[in-house]
This record gives C-alpha cells, sequence and structure tokens, in this order.
C-alpha cells in the first residue's frame, strides 16, 4: 500500500507540475494556428480516459478503428487527448510515417518502461507540418520520451518528460519548434540532429548527461532555456553554423556551460554562464567566425582557477560595433585572455553585467516554489490513503 501511495504522489506532482507550467506556453508565436484544438483546461490525472497503444499506420487509422475526432485539416486536426495509456513493453503511440493529415497529441499521461513514449515516423518520414504535441506528462524510463522523424514544421510544446534517453529527439526535420517543456533525467533533454532552421526556446533541461545538443542543424536559434545541473554540458553544438544561442542560463553543470564543437559563425550573447566545473564556454574544432559578448561569466572553472573559457580556434570575444566584451567575475583590468590555441583576447571586458532573460532565471526559482507549495498537497494525499 505505501509503494502505491509513492507512486500516486509522484505520478499526481509531475501532472501537475505538467498542467501548471503549461498554461504559460500558450504564449508560443506558432500555437495560435491551433489554437481552435487546444483545451481550454486541462484534466485531472484521475479524469483521463484509460486507452491501450495507439498504432497509426495510414491516414484511415485516425477514424477507423479509433474514431478520434476532428478532420485532419490544419484548422481541424484529429485530436488524440485525454488519455491515460501505460504499457509495458510496448509504445503508448506509434505513428509509421508517410502521414498527410494534421493532427495534436494534448493532454495525455504517457509511461512505457521500455520503449519511446511518442514514435512518430519509425519507418517513413512524417507529413511537414502535421505533428503537434502539446502538455502532455510523458515517462520513458529507459528510452526516448519522444522521438520524430522528417516532420519539418513540427510544433512540440508545454510537455513534461521524465526519460532514460532522449527527452526529445528530431531527426531529418527543419523549421521545428520545441518551447516550454521541462526535461530531466535522461542522457540528452533535447537533441536535434539534421534539423536545420529550429526554434529551441523557454525549455528547462536539467539533470540530464547534456541538457541541448544541436547536431548538423545550422541556423537553428536556441534562446530563453535553463540548461543546469546536468552531468556533463548544459549546450552542446557539433557540425553546425550560423546558429543564434542567446538569453540562456547554464549554471553548475559539472563540465561546461556550453560546448561548440566543429561549430562556426554563431551568435552568442546575453547568456549566464555560472559555476560550472569546467569553462563556461569552450569553441572546439570550429573554424571561427563566432562572436561572443555580452555573457555573464560567473565563477566557472572555480577549483582550477585561469580563464573562464576556452577557444582553439580564434573567434570574436567582444561586439565590434559597440566595443562592449564580457563580463567576468575574475577580471582584473586590461584584456581579458581566453585559454586555448587561439590565444584569443575579450577585448573590452564590461564592468556592468549584461541583462539576461527574464525566463530563464525565473524558470528555476518557479519550479522551486512549485514544489514547495505542493507540500501540502502530498500531506493530505498521505494522510487520506493513510
Amino acid at each position: 500500500m505505501k509503494k502505491n501511495n509513492i507512486k500516486f504522489i509522484n505520478i499526481f506532482l509531475l501532472f501537475f507540475l505538467g498542467v501548471l507550467f503549461s498554461s504559460i506556453s500558450s504564449i508560443t508565436p506558432t500555437a495560435a494556428e491551433i489554437s481552435t484544438v487546444i483545451s481550454s483546461e486541462n484534466p485531472t490525472l484521475q479524469a483521463l480516459v484509460p486507452h491501450g497503444p495507439i498504432y497509426i499506420d495510414y491516414d484511415d487509422n485516425f477514424t477507423t478503428p479509433y474514431n478520434f475526432p476532428g478532420s485532419g485539416t490544419p484548422g481541424d486536426p484529429y485530436r488524440i487527448e485525454n488519455y491515460n495509456i501505460t504499457v509495458s513493453s510496448d509504445y503508448p503511440i506509434l505513428f509509421s510515417g508517410n502521414n498527410t493529415k494534421h493532427f495534436v497529441i494534448q493532454n495525455c499521461f504517457l509511461k512505457t518502461d521500455t520503449n519511446y513514449g511518442i514514435y512518430l515516423g519509425k519507418y517513413y518520414f512524417m507529413g511537414n507540418g502535421t505533428v503537434n504535441i502539446l502538455n502532455n506528462i510523458i515517462i520513458s524510463e529507459t528510452n526516448n520520451g519522444i522521438a520524430l522523424a522528417g516532420g519539418s514544421s513540427a510544433i512540440i510544446t508545454g510537455n513534461t518528460i521524465e526519460t532514460g534517453m532522449n527527452g526529445i529527439k528530431i531527426t531529418d526535420s527543419e523549421f521545428c519548434v520545441v518551447s516550454y517543456n521541462i526535461i530531466s533525467g535522461g542522457y540528452v533533454g533535447i537533441y536535434t540532429d539534421r534539423a536545420p532552421k529550429s526554434t529551441i526556446t523557454k525549455n528547462t533541461c536539467t539533470n540530464n548527461d547534456y541538457g541541448i545538443a544541436v547536431i548538423e542543424s545550422s541556423e537553428t536559434s536556441v534562446k530563453h532555456n535553463n540548461c543546469s545541473n546536468n552531468v556533463y554540458v548544459g549546450i552542446e553544438t557539433q557540425d553546425s553554423i550560423d546558429l543564434t544561442i542567446t538569453n540562456n542560463i547554464c549554471i553548475n553543470n559539472s563540465y561546461f556551460g556550453m560546448r561548440l564543437y566543429d561549430t562556426a559563425n554563431c551568435i552568442i550573447t546575453n547568456n549566464l554562464l555560472k559555476e560550472n566545473g569546467q569553462y563556461g564556454i569552450t569553441m572546439q574544432n570550429s573554424v571561427g567566425g563566432s562572436k561572443i559578448h555580452h555573457n555573464v561569466f560567473l565563477d566557472n572553472k572555480i577549483l582550477l582557477g585561469g580563464s573562464q573559457a576556452e577557444d582553439d580556434t580564434g573567434n570574436q570575444w567582444y561586439d565590434d560595433v559597440s566595443q562592449e566584451g564580457n563580463w567576468w567575475s575574475n577580471w582584473v583590468s586590461g584584456g581579458y585572455v581566453i585559454d586555448g590555441a587561439a590565444a584569443a583576447i575579450d577585448l573590452y571586458p564590461l564592468n556592468y553585467i549584461p541583462e539576461v532573460s527574464e525566463f530563464s532565471s525565473i524558470s528555476l526559482a518557479f519550479i522551486m516554489i512549485l514544489a514547495f507549495l505542493a507540500i501540502p498537497v502530498i500531506i493530505l494525499v498521505y494522510k487520506k490513503k493513510k
């Protein structure tokens, strides 16, 4: 009985967190396109309808055998909503791919012990612009929470994911929007591979091995995310160019706040790099051309001493227009020397702390306050169950 009580409380808290956090997600810019299908209020966990695994092999499966509401158009997508799908050795939701109909998966609780929570495009690429995944609680104990292959212009927002692998993995898809998700416990919180021109914004990726990884995904924007308390790196990029990385929080990652490998021509501004075990930012094996300025470097590599950043290739650590660089907590005077073979220098260290995203700075505090407010709920539930 006690084990069941604990499990009930954990599930309740996950769902409560997702519901409250998803209320913020309604301001996502692209959400207006599907505003007609988003529920005005989220059901409680107890109100969700138990359902078996959902397999969509063809467009006809939306109506046969499932009879989901909607017509499959952009304004009236098929709706997979308000379900509790808890399975063992199976996928809660699986799409083979090659679909043409628009659909939304929203307000569901999905749990599996061995497979992906949602797998879209297992055998074929998904249809462009057809995928919307909103406001779900997903627990995948040993695998990916959400996996999407070939679904360009997908919207994935407001989900709370606890995973043993990648929280959200997107491959071979461009122009995707990933926003307002909370992801913890996995290998990578948000992983994009060959997903150029996407937007990753206002997510909280903590207590993973890596917070966000952008691989071969040029012209992607990574903005207003909280990537803190991860085992290795807050934000990792590889084999990409023309990235915009701004207004992110990277605190207390065991190795680097950000690591950019084989990455060039990026704009990296107004990020908070604080108390990371090694460098706040390290630029490795790149061809240069990136501009790094108006970032806050606070007590990184504090046990090792020396510079808080590394550059092996030669990038510009200041803005040449304003002639302003970055704020360094251990700067004394003159130019700030960057570690690495490039012998780079921030010629114009700041004597004031630049502004960093309000969302990022409050997101971690928001979660802590929410947890505190949930304590009376836990006690009440426990007493009733007892």
